[in-house]
């Protein structure tokens, strides 16, 4: 009985009123995909884009306004934010800058558009929506779509345009971790266009996975970022690498969560739970 009584007041602890989401960057691949989802779970979600011409193309929408959903703001000016974080609970973090390369293995041959570095899209426009949604929204919980690779100040992606896209995507990091708001940062391997649950999951810290090849479809990243948007308690803190190997599709996304933990994250049960 007293058994009973405490599992159901732990599922009672994971049940949460459905959220409000904005989902930030969600004309860019990911972003689109976590925002159909989202959408096809009959969450209530809004879209950050940047304009609403390509907003119609990718995600479908009819007058591409805010009537539904969809607003049009720039991560790097606060005010275009305010209008879309009134009211959400919760944030998806889907931005990301993007080099434009003549060939993308030459590194010199990169660079990214003025005021679109990623020192400010990853660093300092990642940094305003989390300000902003505190600020406006009065928090919640906040998950950021980052970058496996931060551990190596060497990394190729550096050095696309010289622009340290993975320096400046940890900082980031490391300022929502101290932002006081409830996170969860997924770091993805390379990011592939396969379909969702095809793939078997796997979670790691620090670099230390080296599936062969390093690759995830972006579905699935997005898959497992709508799951911590939907169960924020059981993704609550957590930073992860993620990436994908061929064998059995992971079917239960949530139970990543629970292996993405260290071994002293793990609640300690009292013996007066065992009765």
């Amino acid at each position: 009985m007293a058994f009973r009584v405490v599992a159901l007041l732990s599922l009672v602890g994971l049940v949460v009123a459905s959220p409000t989401v904005l989902v930030t960057g969600a004309t860019g691949r990911t972003g689109a995909l976590l925002y159909s989802m989202l959408k096809a779970k009959g969450v209530n979600v809004r879209a950050l884009v940047r304009n609403a011409t390509k907003a119609k193309e990718v995600l479908k929408c009819s007058s591409c306004d805010q009537s539904e959903g969809i607003y049009v703001g720039d991560v790097t000016e606060s005010e275009s934010l305010t209008a879309a974080m009134t009211g959400v609970t919760a944030l998806a973090i889907a931005t990301g800058s993007a080099p434009h390369c003549k060939d993308f293995k030459d590194p010199s041959s990169c660079s990214y558009p003025k005021g679109a570095y990623p020192i400010d899209i990853d660093f300092h426009g990642t940094e305003l929506q989390i300000e902003t949604f505190a600020k406006v929204a009065k928090g919640g919980p906040v998950v950021l779509c980052s970058s496996m690779g931060t551990t190596d100040p060497d990394h190729f992606l550096n050095k696309l345009g010289n622009g340290n896209i993975l320096f400046f995507k940890l900082n980031a990091e490391a300022f929502l971790m101290s932002s006081g708001l409830p996170f969860t940062i997924i770091k993805p391997c390379g990011l592939s266009d396969g379909n969702a649950a095809q793939r078997e999951l796997h979670v790691g810290h620090d670099d230390q996975m080296h599936e062969t090849p390093p690759q995830i479809p972006r579905a699935d990243v997005a898959r497992v970022m709508a799951e911590a948007l939907l169960q924020p308690k059981l993704a609550e803190n957590l930073r992860f690498d993620l990436c994908s190997q061929s064998g059995t599709p992971t079917e239960d996304v949530s139970a990543l969560f629970d292996a993405a933990r260290f071994p002293w994250q793990h609640p300690v049960q009292s013996p007066m739970l065992l009765v």
